[in-house]
């Protein structure tokens, strides 16, 4: 069960290796229904140039639309107001790329594409699309969930911040304009914050050490007070619009629509960031000021990875208040007789990863009240030759009312999965029969999960169910 959901975190993946979140924040755009299927997975550079030679080209062969001095202008006026709201001064002006729409969208899906082949090592994408069908996300091909990867990129982005690169990107409307019209000038707003993060909270090195360490256990929490804080500061300055400067900025939202239809569960980590990290961060402000969301922010520069708030904390608040960390949790290995599955992948079981696995199917609510009772995980991923998966997966609450209520959710989570063609008992816990087979206990302590569909592996090691 490597954290295939974590290519979902941010919107555009720069690099993709392992499944990892990729050095890139983005700002969130509600997407209308997508109208146009296609399924083709290749991508080509499409630049125009009307005008004469473009300006300069980025690595792609894609135009960086030159930027007049308005638009320099506008910026710098904006940069004083981002830092009225965060109560920090840049150290220096950001770099910036402006693209044309299409330029843009075609950048964020050929930049995932550039480093997909590098970063998955061999088999590694079809194992987490094996991990994903067997979790009845979807019955997608790898072909299949790569398209799709790549639209995502395609559609969802209104603007970004590369962490390693520290270049904020945003479409305008075309390279002819003077200045950036309010629309605009919101994205640009969005991304100067998190510019000023990078140059204060070493987002850099954070994201560095996390890909180091291979364990992104943090990275959803931090990602969401990064975003609140942003939100924040564009709705402040949302907030200075009159009746007719609204109009003006409706009028100008540009209509991007998906060209095939996404799965919903793509949108769950995006969903913790925009929904309810600003809820958390409207506490945090309300209690401490903004003052109080920097040190927040300042966790890793002055304490350290380990200290970052989880994805739980961001679901329920009080947790973020009180600190509530996971525990440690142990897994030992399954031992299989001849060594035919070997060890290929190990890791922990967060908040999201329980809303990502359950939300579609047992909906938002019953998964994230499950969610933020989780004491701690851990899971362990075996592989044959052929490619065959066996994952296991061992959870504890927070309390045993709260493991009860993961493993309700479980249960609740397998019952409405028609996939399953009977539940019978093994090793003292409930199989679930199907194309994958699920099989689940619950002891006084921990909830044991495994998934294979291989029903005999799992009677060949139903001796070993009850210990790992």
């Amino acid at each position: 069960m490597k954290k295939f959901y974590i290519t979902l975190f941010i919107v555009i993946l720069i690099s993709c290796g392992a499944a990892e979140p990729e050095p890139v924040l983005e700002e969130s755009k509600s997407l209308e229904e997508p109208v146009v299927i296609d399924t083709s997975t290749t991508t080509s550079s499409t630049t125009t140039v009307v005008d004469g030679e473009p300006f300069t080209l980025d690595e792609f062969g894609l135009e960086i639309i030159e930027t007049p001095t308005e638009i320099q202008e506008q910026i710098l006026e904006l940069m004083k107001f981002v830092e009225k709201w965060v109560g920090l001064e840049f150290k220096e002006v950001p770099s910036y790329n402006f693209y044309i729409l299409s330029d843009y969208q075609e950048y964020n899906a050929l930049s995932f594409l550039d480093e997909f082949e590098e970063d998955y090592e061999e088999n590694e994408w079809e194992r987490a699309v094996t991990s994903e069908n067997m979790w009845g996300l979807n019955n997608l091909s790898p072909d299949e969930l790569l398209n799709l990867q790549v639209e995502f990129q395609r559609c969802f982005s209104a603007g970004s911040y590369n962490l390693i690169d520290k270049i904020l990107r945003v479409p305008i409307k075309n390279k002819r304009v003077k200045t950036l019209n309010l629309y605009e000038q919101s994205v640009v707003v969005h991304e100067l914050v998190h510019s000023l993060q990078g140059q204060y909270f070493q987002t850099d090195k954070w994201y560095e050490e996390m890909e180091e360490s291979d364990n992104f256990t943090y990275y959803p929490g931090f990602v969401s007070l990064m975003e609140a804080q942003a939100d924040y500061v564009q709705n402040k300055w949302m907030l200075g619009f009159d009746a007719n400067m609204r109009q003006e900025y409706i009028s100008q939202i540009p209509n991007i629509q998906c060209r095939v239809s996404l799965p919903s569960y793509f949108y769950i980590p995006a969903e913790l960031y925009y929904n309810f990290g600003p809820l958390l961060a409207d506490q945090i402000i309300e209690n401490g000021d903004m003052e109080a969301l920097n040190s927040a922010l300042f966790r890793y520069v002055n304490d350290g990875l380990e200290t970052l708030p989880t994805s739980e904390q961001i679901y329920d608040p009080n947790k973020f208040f009180t600190d509530e960390r996971y525990e440690n949790i142990s897994i030992e290995n399954i031992v299989i007789e001849g060594e035919k599955y070997l060890l290929i992948d190990e890791g922990n079981v967060g908040s999201l990863d329980l809303v990502y696995l359950m939300q579609d199917k047992i909906g938002q609510e019953n998964a994230i009240n499950a969610a933020v009772g989780i004491g701690g995980g851990a899971w362990k991923d075996y592989v044959d030759s052929s490619g065959n998966l066996l994952m296991t997966l061992k959870i504890t609450g927070d309390n045993k009312n709260e493991l009860q209520e993961i493993n309700n959710a479980f249960i609740l989570w397998a019952d409405s999965q028609p996939r399953f063609t009977i539940s019978e008992p093994l090793a003292g816990g409930t199989l679930y029969v199907g194309e994958t087979n699920f099989w689940m206990l619950k002891d006084a302590n921990f909830l044991r999960l495994v998934l294979t569909k291989d029903l005999d592996l799992l009677n060949l090691i139903s001796n070993q169910l009850n210990d790992f």
